[in-house]
């Protein structure tokens, strides 16, 4: 990588973010593996992790590492300017170029000729516009290989928080299986009284379902892939909390534009977008987190 700083320049330390402690914790110079071979793994192990994370490392103490550590095993990690991407004042959301082919430049400069990037993304360093670091084509989840913490909560408390909504909506989601319409929440109830009886129960499922979906979502990104270039329609992807998309969405890019507001004051789900959107592939019917959440209620 070129641009690397210099060992000591570097704010905050090397070792401060969860994930390089993890790697320098883990970290095997004796490894059969190359580096970037054991790199890989290891920060595919973390972000594997989920909410756990936090206790991988133990913080009671900073973390120095050694001159050793951080040439052979940080250094060579993320440029500056993807470690700088880890910052607890702004959103976590980024805007991703995936697609770098033959004329694609012109279509990407149009694409976003009218956006704002600091109402976006909070900022045009948040654009992910690299054709050496980011041309990923259809595996865009490999920007989470250098920056794994666009997938953690803005603060640690996040974790606590997010799961105990997670719960108290599996909880109601358990009742309504159990109990039918009479055990659904009122405020549901009131909110389809105007459907027939027979419309009730479809639509009130549909909304609990859709309350656990967004108690799964930790982050968001723009992802400007192929499609996006042809049609003008980026993905809007909610994200969990290992990278598995919980929901996905196209919209202009002016419509992108704006969710970076809606994100910030909490109303990201009050939209069609979110609403509308299609399931990712592990929370449809039979997907791995899908199937979790029935055995989860069939447990009640």
């Amino acid at each position: 990588m070129t641009g690397l700083p210099d060992v000591d320049s570097v704010n905050p330390p090397w070792g401060s973010y969860l994930a390089e402690a993890f790697l320098l914790q883990e970290w095997d110079f004796e490894s059969t593996e190359s580096p970037d071979q054991q790199r890989r793994r290891l920060v595919k192990a973390f972000i594997g992790a989920g909410p756990r994370r936090p206790q991988l490392v133990d913080r009671s103490r900073p973390t120095i590492p050694t001159a050793t550590q951080i040439s052979s095993v940080l250094l060579p990690w993320r440029t500056p300017a993807q470690r700088n991407l880890v910052d607890r004042d702004m959103s976590a959301a980024v805007w991703l170029r995936t697609c770098y082919s033959q004329g694609s430049n012109e279509k990407h400069d149009n694409l976003i000729n009218y956006v704002d990037m600091y109402n976006a993304v909070d900022g045009q360093h948040r654009l992910l516009n690299d054709a050496d670091l980011y041309n990923f084509g259809t595996e865009w989840q490999q920007v989470f290989d250098f920056v794994p913490e666009l997938l953690e909560p803005q603060e640690e408390s996040g974790w606590t928080l997010k799961a105990q909504r997670h719960t108290e909506a599996v909880e109601k989601l358990k009742d309504f299986a159990i109990g039918g319409i009479d055990r659904a929440p009122a405020g549901l109830r009131q909110n389809f009284s105007r459907l027939q009886a027979s419309e009730v129960e479809h639509y009130i499922a549909w909304a609990l379902q859709s309350a656990v979906h967004e108690t799964c979502v930790m982050t968001w990104i723009v992802l400007e892939d192929e499609e996006a270039l042809e049609t003008g329609m980026v993905a809007i992807l909610f994200l969990d909390a290992v990278g598995r998309v919980v929901r996905k969405q196209r919209v202009g890019a002016d419509e992108a534009e704006s969710m970076g507001g809606f994100w910030m004051d909490g109303s990201w789900n009050e939209f069609g977008w979110w609403d509308d959107a299609e399931l990712g592939e592990d929370y449809k019917d039979g997907g791995t987190c899908e199937r979790l959440l029935l055995k989860n209620i069939g447990d009640a």
